[in-house]
């Protein structure tokens, strides 16, 4: 990978070979694990886990090995003097390192979701190129290698090689503390001096593997590291490092037989001739083909998803690869070499001149035009496609208590009752009897746990007597008097089908109750001259998943780009009267996974989000300031409706009163308390505020540091 089309002989053939491979697995590895993974897959198999392990077990050995083959490539170029090895090499990549830096980050930019390490500013670019590097790294590493190989050279090989292995090893057992990818850069050295010091007998090595000796040496990789990853002995000194060897022994074993293989090895070779454009070309457009596929197989079917699941690694991993080779030759046809190598100064020839005229020594670059114009027009078709529409200038307005200031009312779970379980002699019209004074702000929300409809026929439970399916009269809408409203993303707006949640929201609108909850779905309201919008998530499909970080920053910004206020509801994390603690990690239910609450919050609150309303556990969480913007990770339940509170630690929850400014900053709150009967369950006001006051023991347990201080009477502000 040390030139785009280096000279080899025929002996040398196996390098090239497996130098193709490599920067074929190179594709697929950040094909899966920056675009393949990030997608939310929800098809109920493991095959994006079975994709994963796969991109670990080809990491242990990709880099290593990569660095070995360079060092073998590169061993003729150090024996030369210090000014050639200065200008083709470490002046060389340092030069394409910082070239195709900056390259990336003019491209990416407009990807500012793509997990890449690319630098979005100048101060970033100086970090980058200073301290951290980016996914160019490898250009930069060669550099750096070349230049520490060749000042250290007339020190003894076996020196340099031995003190690099033990500060690898250390590193990679976390003795030493090494930032970011220089970790890595320290690592890989040691392959590097391998290569560089050993090239002769490697390639003596290379010619005298057998069959059997190959099968061996695969089959010693393999145990290896299905025993350290069953073991978890990742951090044990000397695991890795033990690991990658015989991952870059399998490599080496192998390349012979890539490279006598029929046609393939052919393929393979040509291939390997071309990996330092396909290596700088490829994670442009691995960003753009995964703008253009990510957002749409996250909502996609699941039969979609299946056929995706299975394919996609494969074919954009082809796809990136031809259209990076496709685009070299287009680049180099019209004159751009020196995107892949120093410039260099050549003599210039006469012009020809035919009657007088001057002709043109050179025809204009227009295979390079025509397909940069072509990628970008890809791209910005893509970004007005899948744009999220904001909020229209044309939303619900209602004026505003206070000038310049929004109020809002949020409750956790609500559930009037469900016919499956008992029917108050009223229907339910007494249920919020209590509290209704309390619903005064300028706009009063809350999660409607439940489907409100006649029965459709639709059968969610089947045999399953533990499955819960919550449904109520179409009249009962009109009991939900005082909601502006209602989030419907959760897991029981759906308990009667597609026709039951139709229903649902229509009986809602009867009742000039609105309802937001769908992929995509921003509601806004104009208040005073304050946009509040308003976006639901949950962990289910047709909802804005609270799994996909990526689709939360998309859908946060764009409704923060058209308003003032963004308030997030949240249905996440597990449940049950012992699921009060928030920790950092993914929370698990019923099989499911219901999301990293803090990560997702702290997500939204990134994207533009000025208030996180979570709920689903049924129980109370604590609560937290993030950048000045109030978290609530579960206001509880608001009510049981005659099924919730089987627990005493389920029959409370909170109404939170807040304010904020016309630009989401946090004026003032309270949090009012309620408790209520598991029998009936309708929510009680509370006087001595238990519910408010396990807010606040909670918070201050999960959140030492950036706990809202809550009074007695339920006030709150954020601490110090």
């Amino acid at each position: 990978m040390t030139d785009s089309s280096p000279t080899t002989t025929t002996r040398e053939a196996w390098g090239d070979a497996l130098k193709g491979a490599l920067i074929i697995l190179v594709v697929l590895w950040h094909v899966v694990m920056k675009s393949y993974l990030q997608i939310d897959w929800q098809i109920g198999v493991p095959i994006p886990g079975i994709w994963g392990l796969f991109g670990d077990v080809i990491w242990t050995f990709l880099m290593p090995l990569f660095l070995l083959v360079s060092g073998y490539f590169a061993a003729k170029a150090y024996t030369r003097a210090w000014s050639e090895v200065a200008r083709t090499r470490v002046i060389r990549f340092l030069y394409l390192y910082l070239l195709w830096t900056l390259i990336h980050a003019a491209t990416l930019w407009a990807f500012p979701d793509f997990p890449t390490l690319v630098p979005r500013s100048v101060g970033q670019f100086v970090e980058f190129v200073t301290i951290s590097p980016p996914d160019t790294w490898y250009l930069y590493a060669l550099a750096v290698y070349f230049l520490v190989a060749k000042a250290l050279s007339r020190v003894r090989p076996w020196l340099v090689i031995s003190a690099a292995a033990v500060l690898s090893i250390a590193v990679s057992a976390g003795f030493i503390e090494i930032v970011s990818n220089r970790g890595s850069l320290l690592y890989n050295f040691t392959f590097f001096l391998l290569g560089l010091h050993l090239a002769p007998q490697i390639r003596l090595s290379i010619h005298r593997l057998t069959p059997a000796k190959t099968t061996m040496v695969i089959a010693g990789f393999l145990i290896a590291f299905a025993a350290m990853r069953l073991t978890g002995t990742e951090t044990l000194p000397g695991v890795w490092p033990l690991v990658s060897v015989l991952g870059v022994a399998m490599g080496l074993a192998i390349a012979p037989t890539l490279a006598r293989a029929p046609v393939v090895g052919a393929g393979f070779t040509w291939l390997g001739r071309r990996s330092l454009p396909i290596y700088l070309l490829h994670m442009p457009l691995l960003a753009l083909a995964d703008f253009l596929l990510a957002e749409w197989l996250s909502g996609a079917r699941v039969a979609v998803q299946l056929v995706a699941a299975v394919t996609m690694p494969v074919l954009l991993t082809a796809v990136v690869i031809a259209v990076s080779v496709l685009l070299n030759r287009f680049l180099t046809r019209d004159g751009f070499s020196w995107l892949f190598d120093l410039p260099r100064r050549r003599p210039r020839a006469p012009t020809p001149t035919v009657g007088g005229s001057r002709l043109a020594a050179r025809r204009a670059p227009w295979r390079s035009a025509v397909a940069v114009m072509l990628l970008v027009a890809c791209g910005v078709v893509a970004m007005r496609t899948t744009a999220i529409p904001g909020c229209a200038p044309d939303a619900a307005a209602h004026p505003a208590a206070r000038p310049d200031e929004v109020s809002i009312g949020a409750t956790g779970d609500l559930l009037i009752h469900d016919i499956g379980h008992a029917v108050p002699l009223d229907g339910g019209a007494g249920y919020f009897a209590a509290v209704r004074p309390w619903f005064t702000q300028d706009l009063v929300t809350g999660n409607l746990e439940q489907v409100i409809s006649d029965d459709t026929g639709f059968v969610k439970c089947g045999s399953d007597t533990d499955c819960l399916a919550f449904r109520s009269e179409p009249k009962t809408a009109q009991y939900y008097a005082g909601f502006d409203l209602l989030n419907m993303a959760n897991n029981h707006t759906s308990d009667f089908g597609v026709d039951g949640y139709a229903n649902t929201r229509a009986n809602l609108a009867a009742n000039g109750i609105r309802a937001v909850g769908e992929r995509d779905e921003i509601v806004c309201t104009r208040i005073g001259d304050t946009t509040v919008a308003m976006i639901g998530f949950a962990p289910y499909r047709g909802t804005n998943p609270v799994t996909d970080l990526r689709h939360v920053r998309t859908v946060v910004g764009s409704a923060a780009a058209s308003a003032d206020v963004v308030v997030v509801q949240a249905h996440m994390g597990a449940e049950g009267p012992d699921a009060n603690v928030v920790t950092p990690g993914p929370e698990e239910m019923y099989g499911e996974n219901r999301g990293d609450v803090i990560a997702f919050s702290h997500a939204a609150i990134d994207a533009g989000a000025d208030l996180v309303l979570g709920h689903g556990p049924h129980t109370l969480r604590g609560a937290e300031f993030y950048h000045g913007r109030l978290i609530a990770y579960s206001l509880g339940n608001f009510g049981g409706g005659g099924v919730f509170g089987a627990e005493q630690a389920t029959r409370y929850g909170v109404y939170l009163d807040v304010s904020l400014r016309s630009d989401g900053s946090f004026v003032r709150g309270r949090m009012q308390s309620v408790h209520f009967d598991h029998t009936g369950g309708s929510p009680q006001p509370d006087p001595d505020g238990r519910a408010a006051a396990l807010v606040d023991e909670f918070s201050r347990r999960d959140f030492p540091t950036t706990a809202p201080r809550i009074e007695p009477d339920g006030s709150l502000a954020p601490a110090g």
